[in-house]
């Protein structure tokens, strides 16, 4: 008898939580086309360079408390390789091997200000994008460890009937001369069976001044799919 209302107790304990918390996770690749440099501040580049397809991934955890933010992490692997003309580190350089890494990892605290209303959602919130990488130019490599402040907006409608769900995410920020704006477009479908499926297309332009003592830009943009879950 008490075994079973200790397992009881257990099962609604846990139906609670489930019902407390929701879970959402993606994991996918991303294949984009870049266009992008670095150079010594206040100076200019150019460059040849062929991005990689890299890992993306994302964690949501929301919850129906309406004065807390719900938390979202994300990361994407963002990197280039190829041949650079520039001012580096005080070092005039015409077509040498060079190499990019734009990686980061993005935390966002956001309020669902529409949930579910006539099948649509909204969240808004802010992200910390904390940028992770380096520059290297002729073996003269420089490490880019930045954090920077963007405002966070998701848009999604659902399909009713269907599972599937359109919408995106957009990621902004300008001051002084620098600027980020980083747009997601994505369909995503979510299976009865935990695990759905998504696909879309991302731009994310950068123009950075004085990061690391460099002036970074790359505009690059392509098709991503994935798998995800919602809990």
């Amino acid at each position: 008898m008490k075994r079973s209302l200790i397992l009881g107790s257990l099962l609604i304990a846990a139906n609670a939580n489930a019902d407390f918390l929701g879970l959402t996770a993606e994991v996918g690749s991303y294949s984009p086309d870049a266009d992008l440099w670095a150079a010594d501040t206040n100076t200019t580049g150019t460059s040849d360079m062929d991005a990689d397809s890299g890992t993306y991934y994302g964690i949501a955890i929301e919850h129906p408390i309406p004065i807390i933010p719900n938390l979202r992490l994300q990361g994407t692997e963002l990197t280039a390789d190829g041949s650079a003309t520039a001012t580096y580190n005080g070092v005039s350089y015409t077509d040498a091997n060079a190499s990019i890494d734009l990686s980061h990892t993005d935390f966002t605290l956001y309020y669902e200000v529409l949930d579910g209303l006539a099948w649509m959602h909204l969240d808004l919130g802010l992200t910390a994008r904390k940028y992770d990488g380096h520059v290297e130019i002729s073996n003269d490599r420089t490490e880019l460890s930045e954090t920077i402040p963007m405002l966070y907006l998701a848009p999604y409608i659902n399909i009713p009937g269907t599972g599937l769900s359109i919408g995106g995410e957009l990621k902004y920020l300008s001051y002084d001369d620098s600027s980020i704006t980083d747009t997601t477009i994505k369909l995503k479908w979510e299976s009865p069976f935990l695990v759905g499926i998504e696909a879309g297309y991302r731009q994310h332009e950068i123009d950075l001044v004085d990061i690391s003592d460099l002036d970074v830009y790359s505009d690059n943009s392509g098709v991503f799919f994935g798998i995800n879950i919602d809990i």
